[in-house]
């Protein structure tokens, strides 16, 4: 039974972000794994629930392009966000939130340096937006930006509208930038910022606890310490400490992931590519640790998938779980330009893996 005490996505609702149309996902439960063929928008899910938390800030748009190795900064970015890069569409996300009805809707549109003759029309109760009649005029005007306006439906007075954009070959952000949610989104290449990630786990003292997950794959790892030029570094019973960095890719994925969920608490995680660095025989001790730590930390977690073992993995974990009705997996199924989402029930998906059918 959901705890309404916990403020955590209930639905999504996307249209005209990168490559997805139209997609709406329900009945979200605590812990989420997205699956499907390539290209069928599982990480366009991910970045659009990432800028639905944190609607206000306009910075969050060019860190999920850096996320995926797009880091500079040239107006032949703006378009990448827009479906078939065609900035005459409105990008439109709307999430519901657990036990309420209310509406958290992001509309980002693109900001030009000239004023564009247009219809004004409204959204949500004041934001005005453009409604752009020729779009082969607007495709031959590049933008310099984007316009990003948030509302909440329990509060309809106060829509936030915010701007990033270029302006003498500098960016510039303006506008509110609170947050209304706090979370965190994990790349399999991103570079993880030790010294910023481990702080908190040494403020709530819950060291130990991510040294009693690593201990799962390495027993000999018995303390984690930053070092004075802010490397982390592990005890392992060697003369000196080991940085984590020379200890493999499975350590480093469960102390990004455990370090994460522990900073993030009472906030969401999002994991691409789940199974990145990881040995299968691995996946389920740290989707057992998912499990346990978002419901001991109030975390909802979503992550994707390309992997059978990454999906066998969680799905034996689930029965272990304690809160197994929480655990949700989804694929994502593209037909041209057609999007859905289907539910796959544990028993369901259980049957699925015993029949060897493909769901990935």
């Amino acid at each position: 039974m959901y705890n309404e005490g916990k403020t955590m996505f209930k639905s999504i609702s996307i249209n005209n972000f990168r490559a997805i149309t139209n997609l709406a996902i329900d009945n979200f439960g605590q812990v989420n794994l997205l699956v499907g063929s390539n290209n069928c928008g599982k990480t366009n899910v991910l970045e659009a629930l990432f800028l639905l938390i944190g609607a206000t800030n306009p910075q969050l748009p060019l860190t999920i392009n850096g996320l995926r190795g797009l880091s500079f900064i040239h107006r032949e970015m703006w378009p990448t966000f827009f479906r078939n890069m065609d900035m005459s569409l409105r990008i439109e996300i709307t999430g519901k939130i657990h036990g309420t009805d209310a509406e958290h809707m992001l509309v980002v549109q693109p900001k030009f340096e000239k004023q564009i003759e247009s219809e004004p029309i409204e959204v949500g109760s004041d934001i005005q937006s453009l409604k752009i009649e020729n779009s082969e005029t607007l495709q031959a005007i590049p933008p310099n930006g984007l316009k990003l306006a948030y509302s909440n439906s329990e509060f309809p007075e106060r829509n936030n509208v915010s701007e990033i954009f270029e302006k003498d070959n500098k960016v510039v952000t303006q506008g509110i930038k609170d947050t209304p949610f706090q979370g965190i989104f994990i790349s399999p290449t991103q570079a993880f910022d030790w010294k910023a990630r481990f702080a908190p786990a040494q403020r709530k003292k819950l060291v130990m606890e991510v040294v009693s997950l690593l201990q799962e794959i390495d027993p000999k790892i018995a303390d984690l310490r930053l070092n004075e030029i802010g490397l982390l570094e592990a005890d392992n019973g060697l003369s000196r400490l080991l940085p984590v960095n020379l200890m493999g890719g499975g350590i480093a994925k469960y102390l990004t992931v455990s370090l994460a969920m522990l900073e993030f608490q009472n906030g969401m995680v999002f994991i691409d590519e789940f199974e990145n660095g990881l040995h299968h025989s691995a996946q389920k001790i740290l989707w057992k640790a998912v499990f346990s730590w978002a419901q001991k930390l109030n975390v909802q977690v979503f992550a994707t998938t390309h992997s059978l073992e990454c999906i066998r993995a969680f799905s034996n974990s689930i029965s272990s779980s304690l809160f197994e009705a929480e655990a949700k997996l989804y694929r994502i199924e593209r037909k041209e330009e057609k999007f859905r989402a289907v539910e796959l029930t544990k028993e369901v998906l259980a049957e699925s893996l015993a029949s060897k059918w493909e769901i990935r």
